[in-house]
């Protein structure tokens, strides 16, 4: 029983610290390049152009790719994972 929650504590423990990763480098790297203030009505927005779980990746992707940012997978992963928990809500 103790190592199961143990376990559990651990896991949540992990996410928690991707998703400040994740705020980390978005704070780092995505908002300074974008015009708009990036407060919740810029992700919330009713024109976004992001619908699913799997856009909001492949723009993240995208961002990478065209901005050179040199973030390994579990970086992109956690800017992904911190945008999805925070503005988005996609399923998975």
């Amino acid at each position: 029983m103790n190592q199961l929650l143990l376990s559990t504590m651990l896991i949540a423990s992990n996410g928690t610290l991707a998703n400040e990763e994740g705020r980390e480098l978005h704070k780092e790297s995505c908002i300074t390049c974008h015009i708009i203030e990036h407060d919740d009505t810029f992700y919330t927005r009713n024109n976004s152009r992001l619908h699913n779980h799997f856009e909001l990746r492949h723009q993240v992707r995208n961002c990478v790719s065209v901005f050179s940012i040199d973030w390994f997978p579990d970086e992109e992963k956690s800017v992904v994972d911190h945008l999805n928990s925070e503005y988005y809500k996609f399923k998975k």
